[in-house]
């Protein structure tokens, strides 16, 4: 059993780490529709879920600070701890207790109000689902949980927690929370002003290298990339996988690294990987995604059974990732800018998709659908100079927003922007770093 007296000294420690903010980086999830008063209202648990090293631990304190500055609660109606501590070697559940029992001397909150819990890395711990389940029956504990995502995947959580969870997938930064560390001052209409343009541009070519991840901003040491690429595979999945195949792994991984954005069969990456068992091809893919290194999107139908035989589109998390481990941007500049417009329309939309080919066209990059119905559609290319290409990119758009009965579409680009009018309906034309600040 662990001392109390040690459990005091980690808690201490801890909350001052805990607490201090300073020069903390805006999130967008805090404003979302999936962060709330209904959220933090709610007895459910709060699971904070996203790949290794985005930021998940740091935006549990910008939650904190939230709650206490809008609801004005003491300090000492928090604890937050770290089991990723040395001195927790020996910790077992029969310890949860005595770290409650600590933490309820030491700082002495109010029990009758709400007390919030944010633990991180819980998961390593044996018994640590029946805890949190008999602590959200107690309605006086809101609890907030986040750690490695090799043990704690959203799609797990739910067995061990019995379903009483709130997942928030929490991602690298995206271009607008970008902005907001290189331009402190940025008001939503600087994208129209020549002189503050310039300026937007330059950081957005600077982004599509760098890519989301907060220490990368921080320190602008890329290598550091490779370091990340290296423990997702080897931790969230060899470890965790126990995979023999190691180099079969990685064939597939760089695979996918220089073929983001493209439709792949599972019989293209066995044979171009020279991978024999679609098992094995199609066990690693779900790994991959599990780690949330990886994201894929299916054909957009309305047949279930024709979603699943079609093959996935695959898209990499992070820009920079993509960028030091995959093509150049000189290479592949239209799939990098298509990358990056998937990663924006994740953080909005659950629910995106590619487009059907309609009557023998070519098929659009984006359909986004709400509510069971289709909203939005979308095609990327960054250079439109070729009448040939941009008579391509038109023709599938307009085509697909005939079918779906839309009467405006988007055409993502670098640099062009203008509108066109078509019988079929709208096409706009904007640069896509521009729509994603407004």
């Amino acid at each position: 059993m662990i001392n109390k007296e040690i459990l005091k000294e980690i808690i201490v420690e801890q909350k001052k780490s805990f607490l201090n903010v300073k020069n903390s980086y805006k999130r967008q999830v805090l404003s979302s529709d999936n962060f709330n008063a209904k959220t933090l209202k709610t007895k459910e648990i709060i699971i904070i879920t996203g790949v290794r090293r985005c930021g998940k631990s740091y935006l549990m304190k910008l939650i904190w600070q939230k709650i206490k500055k809008e609801q004005n609660i003491k300090e000492k109606q928090c604890l937050c701890f770290n089991f990723e501590d040395e001195r927790l070697v020996n910790f077992n559940s029969n310890d949860f207790n005595t770290l409650l029992e600590s933490y309820l001397e030491l700082l002495q909150p109010d029990t009758k109000k709400i007390i919030y819990l944010f633990f991180d890395e819980i998961q390593n711990i044996e018994n640590w689902d029946k805890f949190l389940n008999r602590l959200r029956e107690n309605t006086k504990y809101k609890i907030f949980v986040s750690g490695s995502n090799a043990t704690l995947l959203s799609k797990e959580i739910s067995p061990k927690l019995t379903g009483r969870n709130i997942p928030i997938k929490l991602h690298p930064f995206s271009f607008k929370e970008y902005i907001w560390v290189k331009m402190p001052k940025f008001q939503k209409n600087d994208i129209y002003d020549q002189e503050k343009k310039i300026k937007i541009k330059k950081i957005f070519n600077e982004y599509i290298k760098n890519g989301g991840f907060p220490e990368i901003i921080k320190t602008g040491y890329r290598p550091l990339l490779q370091e990340y690429f290296k423990n997702i595979i080897y931790r969230d999945i060899i470890l965790r996988y126990r995979i023999k195949r190691e180099a079969s792994l990685r064939e597939i991984t760089n695979f996918l690294l220089t073929n983001a954005g493209t439709t792949l069969s599972l019989e293209e990456i066995s044979k171009m990987t020279k991978i024999p068992s679609l098992n094995t091809v199609k066990n690693y893919l779900e790994y991959l995604k599990g780690s949330f290194l990886f994201y894929s999107i299916p054909v957009y139908d309305y047949s279930i059974k024709k979603q699943i035989y079609n093959p996935d589109k695959t898209y990499v998390c992070d820009l920079g990732i993509y960028a030091e481990l995959g093509f150049k941007f000189s290479q592949n500049a239209g799939k990098i800018l298509e990358n990056f417009v998937f990663n924006e329309l994740q953080i909005k939309y659950p629910k995106i998709y590619y487009g059907p080919k309609i009557e023998k066209n070519g098929e659009i990059d984006f359909v986004v659908s709400e509510k069971n119905k289709v909203t939005k559609l979308m095609q990327v290319c960054f250079d439109l100079s070729s009448p040939k290409t941009e008579e391509r990119e038109i023709t599938a758009l307009l085509n697909t927003m005939e079918h779906y009965k839309l009467k405006q579409g988007f055409i993502f680009t670098n640099d062009l922007e203008k509108e066109e009018k078509y019988p079929e309906g709208k096409i706009s034309f904007v640069p896509a770093w521009k729509h994603f600040l407004k």
